[in-house]
């Protein structure tokens, strides 16, 4: 619940609608459902302005391959949304670990940004993709 808290309210409001997108969909599984709502918490390590949230988008669409790049520097000057979209599933699954979430809720805010193949059939891999697709409802 700490943790939730240091989002703002757009960020808890959106972390919200994915779990219940989630338990709509009958998923229940409570480490699904505590990375449904702790999935972005590595944001709030280095908040960005809305205007930075929009390059960031932006930046994807039109240099793909040079934001990934850009993402691995530190969180500074004009790179620093690219960063934090990079390594926020890190940051989050960090601070959930220290907070005292499961390995499995640890694991899915790490990786929530991860391609999965479709063949992959682990527990991680499947409701990782069920996280992934009620974030990508919201």
């Amino acid at each position: 619940m700490t943790l939730f808290q240091h989002f703002s309210n757009s960020d808890q409001w959106h972390s919200y609608r994915v779990m219940k997108t989630l338990q709509a969909a009958n998923h229940i599984h409570p480490d699904l459902l505590t990375a449904a709502l702790l999935h972005d918490v590595g944001k709030t390590r280095v908040p960005l302005s809305v205007w930075e949230r929009s390059w960031v988008v932006v930046g994807q669409v039109i240099w793909p391959k040079k934001t990934a790049v850009w993402g691995q520097d530190a969180p500074l000057g004009w790179k620093r949304p690219f960063v934090v979209k990079a390594q926020h599933p890190a940051w989050g699954a960090d601070m959930a670990a220290a907070a005292g979430s499961s390995e499995l809720a640890v694991g899915l805010i790490r990786r929530h940004q991860d391609n999965v193949p479709e063949t992959a059939v682990s527990e991680m891999d499947r409701l990782l993709r069920h996280l992934q697709w009620a974030d990508n409802q919201n």
